[in-house]
Order: C-alpha cells, then structure tokens, then sequence
C-alpha cells in the first residue's frame, strides 16, 4: 500500500493520479438530501419540533436515505478500480422544558405565581453506510468516475414526557398540561383520537402521552450509482462533482407504540395503557427520479 504520494517520484510540474495501493479520506456534501433532521432548527422554536414528533396518531419516521454530509474512504484496488466507503450520521438529546401554572397552588390562590415544569425528552439517531465499486480513468488533472454500490441507512428514537401536574381529584382529573389531551366521544360521529387508542380501557374520557418508541429503526437500504468527475487542483488534494441516484430502494418502518396516562372517571383514578398506534409499513421505490449531487473534496495519503 503505498501511503506517501512521494513513492510515485512526483517532480515539479508533474500531476498525481491514483494507482494501486493508494489511499484517500474525505468529505462529500449532497445539497439535494432529505436525511432526517434531529434537533430544531437553529433560531427555531423548539417545542414544535417536539410537538411535531409527537403527531398522534401518525408512526414515528425518523429516516432518510441519504445525510447531507459524509465522511469517504477510498483505497484503489488497481490502477483503475477503488473500493469507497462512506459514512454520515445525525442524532440528538433534547430536553424541552416549560413552565406551566402550578394546579395545586392555583386551586388554593388563584392569582398564584407558582409554575411546575413539564419536560419532553427525545433521544434521536440516524446513520447512513455504503460500499462502491469506483471506476477510476485519468486524463492529465481531471479524471472520469463512476460507481455502483449499496447504502444502508437506520434511523430511530424516543420521546418521552414528564408533567409538573398530576391529575387533580377534586378537578374530575383535569390538569394543566402543555401537551393536548386525547379526547374521548361518545358520540360515534364525533369520536376523538383516544377512540383509536382506548381498546379495553373503558370509561378514559382523556388521556396524555407518556412515551412514543419504535420497535426497533426505521431501515433501508439502496442500490446506487453515480457518475462525475474529479479534479486534481494541487498535489494530492482532489476535488469532485457527481451525479448520484438510486435505482431502488426497499425501506421498512417498524411498529409504533404510545403509552398514555389517563383519567378514570368512574373510578376516579389514573391509569396507564400502551396503545398500538402504527402497525409499521414498508415500501420499494424504482426510477432514476431519485437522484442528487455529490461534491467532495479528498486527500490522498
């Protein structure tokens, strides 16, 4: 493996390109990604990011193909074949705290000032791998590349949430809360979202969330290829520019659970049920429609 450009016997003027046993790291950005965001936008407000998340009754996505940034290792195989890695990640732990009116106070004070706290947690991650086949052909400077390859990509979390309120007797168990309430109706053609949750726990007219988990990530994985050029503007460091798509992709999301708390109103107390809120889904995608832009920048070992 030859790990100095110097055993190439490079001379003033001369132009470096690759040969077997060489071996480079980089970095590449694909402007054109939709890899899952993990934490709010910078001069965003974060609890819509939480809230956001927490759209019951939909499943908990947190998956993309590709991430926008990637680390990249290659190692040429021959003088025109190199084998790629790549890899990107993203994730986060967010802790979303509010102030919320403090019941018990406000029942013995209604002009009180005392606040509890309600917090939302979120434990977030995702990570994108792959392996090409790069075909490597020079011309001076600039060369020709082309891969083919596989990408694999995991994504998943949880939130979790805490109230500063517990369910308040002598209020039939309302409590102030930042998070809304799943309702429960009679009514059949006005039946809230707990209707879709409550199963055997009867008599819950409302509940609030205490848990959203996947079980397991949410999975794909892709068949790639790309097509571009690279350019050597000085010494070992080259610079590149593809055309990238992915033929098919198979993606596959797990289970979507909640788990609640909820108040009991004829036996005047809480209780806690898990509800199924997705049964998990799965697609293929094919077509060259799913295509972005590789740009990178590398250096030669």
């Amino acid at each position: 493996m030859c790990l100095m450009a110097g055993a190439q016997n490079l001379t003033k003027g001369s132009v470096f390109n690759p040969k077997k046993g060489d071996f480079s790291f980089g970095v590449a950005y694909n402007p054109m990604s939709e890899f899952a965001s993990y934490q709010p936008e910078i001069k965003g407000f974060a609890g819509e990011f939480i809230k956001g998340l927490n759209d019951y009754p939909h499943e908990l996505y947190f998956l993309g193909v590709d991430p926008k940034i990637n680390f990249v290792l290659r190692y040429h195989l021959t003088d025109s074949w190199a084998l790629r890695a790549t890899l990107g990640f993203s994730g986060s732990k967010v802790n979303y705290r509010e102030y919320i009116q403090d019941d018990v106070s406000h029942h013995l004070d209604p002009n009180t000032e005392n606040r509890e706290v309600d917090c939302v947690h979120g434990i977030l991650r995702g990570y994108s791998v792959s392996a090409v086949a790069e075909y490597h052909k020079s011309f001076g400077r600039l060369a020709f590349i082309a891969g083919v390859g596989l990408q694999y990509a995991s994504g998943g979390g949880t939130l979790t949430f805490e109230y500063g309120n517990g369910f308040d007797k002598d209020a039939n168990g309302y409590a102030p809360t930042t998070m809304p309430y799943c309702q429960w109706d009679n009514d059949a053609t006005k039946r809230g979202i707990l209707n879709q949750y409550n199963g055997d726990v009867a008599k819950v007219n409302y509940a609030r969330p205490l848990e959203r988990y996947n079980v397991g990530d949410c999975k794909a994985i892709s068949l790639i290829g790309d097509m571009g050029i690279e350019y050597f503007f000085i010494g070992q460091m080259s610079i590149t520019a593809a055309v990238t798509f992915a033929p098919f992709t198979y993606y596959s999301q797990p289970q979507t659970y909640a788990k609640f708390e909820g108040w009991h109103t004829d036996d005047k107390e809480v209780v806690e049920f898990n509800a199924l809120v997705s049964p998990g889904s799965s697609a293929i995608l094919y077509g060259t429609q799913n295509f972005g832009v590789r740009l990178g920048f590398h250096y030669y070992l």
